[in-house]
């Protein structure tokens, strides 16, 4: 336990610390090589972005297509496989999802970090646990890569442990923490020696007047989860739907380019992971205008950055745009006087924002604390999270990865049991020739001696091509003389593809004998029992009990 929580937080952290510095130096390049060409309305354009953007959409290209990547992997993934054992994070596919976030966020795409590290850290530990599976169970492994990802992207390690256990394993297990708590003690500890000036924004003062932050905080969690709701929804809309704008990823990601490249010509700061953009808010170096600018600009350049071609995560550019609301409160605070306010709404605009959008509030809270070591700054950002996800979760739901798994048919939020019980077909129950299927053209007497004969109590009436048709139960049969046998047209059935937690629902309200089954054609394929799924439904609870036993 002690050498594999070890070695998944030496390799996560060095490989987030290489990811950082690398998309930080390129950035750099990217910026102090941004030659003015002409000025309009005072903003100067460079055609710097463009350029950068574009290469880098050509080398996603060519990653994507040469190495036959269906789709990128995310944090939503990692959630899966941590709930599912037959989910697995493939290592191919992690890293060239993280090495094209890498080239997207090193190109100056509106793109996120921490999702790609995550996602990274979670295969590292998947990893790991296919070459030692007996020791600790599959989601253990996955919780060390993500706390150890977490604790190096903020230098926070009790927040990557919160995290860990909040965002991915949704319960907390005493077996849990100590291979979680090394994993991310030691990535913090390494990331610290490597990198001691931290790798997210430079914090300012943390002397507040609480009262006047904490009343301003009461207003600005609900304005942070309306512009969370509208992100999220934006975001999830477009990507729905942009098969509409374009059917070739080529041009998508080139509208992309053209799109980000010209607006982050005029405005650089909307462009890329956004911490100097964080960084300037907190030190209050840019005007009440042009951070309404920045918010409007990152919200729209993110959702195309992510939906047209380019990847990355949705927590960096959350965190800014937590930053440019808490910017705006700040501004209107000192305004009218209310009183010292110092970063403290800027960062609680940042926690209640990115914590609506990520699912986690209470490591995100930490994480604040743990980078601010103020306790005052923590409880405005404690209130602010609060009214934010209060709101976002009436208004969205848990998560933006909650969401991307349902648009998968995976109801991550209802938990472990509607994970596992979606991944078991119907067809695995099938009772194929436990009942009685007759034709509609069959005699009554006919029909009653088969009921005695077999000992079933109903039966399902098929035409020519084995469809089903209706239903009846012996006591109609015996109380009727005539031919109309059936005594239910249409009966309710299940489809042979569907799984056990649909079939669960569908027959909620049943009565009978049996469920009729049946392809997709509808021909009658067999028949399953409420007591075959309330069985498979004990199963599944055993086998979580298993795993959460600790």
């Amino acid at each position: 336990m002690i050498i594999f929580g070890t070695l998944t937080g030496t390799i996560v952290s060095i490989l987030s610390i290489g990811f950082v510095l690398g998309v930080k130096n390129i950035s750099d390049f990217r910026i102090e090589t941004s030659p003015c060409l002409f000025q309009v309305s005072g903003y100067c354009f460079s055609i710097t972005p463009l350029v950068f953007l574009f290469l880098a959409a050509i080398i996603i290209i060519l990653v994507k297509r040469s190495l036959n990547i269906a789709r990128y992997h995310g944090p939503a993934d990692v959630i899966l496989s941590a709930h599912s054992p037959s989910s697995e994070l493939d290592v191919k596919t992690g890293f060239l999802s993280t090495f094209s976030a890498f080239i997207s966020a090193s190109g100056g795409a509106s793109v996120g970090q921490y999702g790609p590290l995550v996602h990274l850290g979670g295969t590292i530990g998947n990893f790991i646990n296919r070459q030692v599976p007996a020791l600790l169970s599959k989601d253990i492994f996955i919780g060390c890569g993500v706390a150890a990802a977490i604790s190096a992207g903020f230098n926070s390690p009790i927040g990557g442990i919160i995290f860990a256990h909040e965002a991915i394993l949704r319960h907390f297990s005493f077996r849990a923490i100590a291979p979680i708590a090394l994993s991310s003690v030691v990535s913090s500890t390494l990331t610290t020696y490597f990198f001691p000036s931290g790798i997210l924004f430079q914090n300012t003062d943390s002397d507040i007047s609480l009262l006047p932050a904490v009343s301003l905080s009461l207003l600005l969690g609900p304005i942070c989860a309306l512009i969370a709701v509208i992100f999220m929804k934006s975001l999830l809309s477009l990507q729905r739907n942009i098969i509409k704008i374009s059917p070739s990823e080529i041009i998508r990601i080139l509208i992309a380019v053209l799109i980000c490249g010209l607006l982050g010509g005029f405005i650089p700061e909307i462009l890329g992971l956004g911490g100097e953009t964080i960084s300037g808010i907190l030190n209050e170096i840019y005007s009440f205008d042009f951070i309404i600018l920045v918010l409007i600009l990152k919200l729209m350049v993110t959702v195309v950055c992510l939906s047209m071609g380019f990847f990355g995560g949705v927590f960096s550019p959350a965190l800014v745009l937590g930053a440019s609301v808490g910017g705006i409160f700040t501004y209107i605070g000192n305004l009218i006087g209310i009183g010292m306010l110092g970063s403290s709404l800027v960062l609680a605009g940042m926690a209640a924002l990115s914590a609506s959008v990520i699912g986690a509030p209470i490591a995100t809270i930490v994480i604040i604390f743990e980078l601010t070591h103020s306790y005052d700054l923590a409880f405005v950002s404690i209130i602010c999270v609060a009214g934010s996800c209060l709101i976002s979760s009436f208004y969205f739901g848990h998560s933006f990865f909650d969401k991307q798994l349902m648009s998968r048919n995976f109801k991550i939020s209802r938990g472990r049991t509607e994970i596992l019980l979606s991944e078991i077909s119907v067809e695995n129950l099938l009772h194929k020739n436990e009942y009685l299927a007759v034709s509609i053209n069959i005699e009554r007497s006919k029909l009653l001696d088969l009921f005695e004969t077999t000992g079933f109590t109903e039966a399902y009436f098929i035409d020519e091509d084995g469809k089903l048709v209706g239903k009846t139960k012996v006591n109609s049969v015996l109380s009727v003389s005539t031919s109309n046998l059936i005594q239910e047209n249409n009966p309710l059935f299940i489809k042979e593809s569907s799984n056990i937690s649909d079939a669960i629902i569908k027959v909620s309200n049943f009565v009978g004998e049996s469920i009729p089954v049946t392809d997709n054609s509808g021909r009658l394929k067999g028949v399953v029992t409420e007591s075959d799924l309330f069985l498979e439904y004990l199963k599944v609870q055993e086998q979580i009990s298993e795993i959460e036993k600790d």
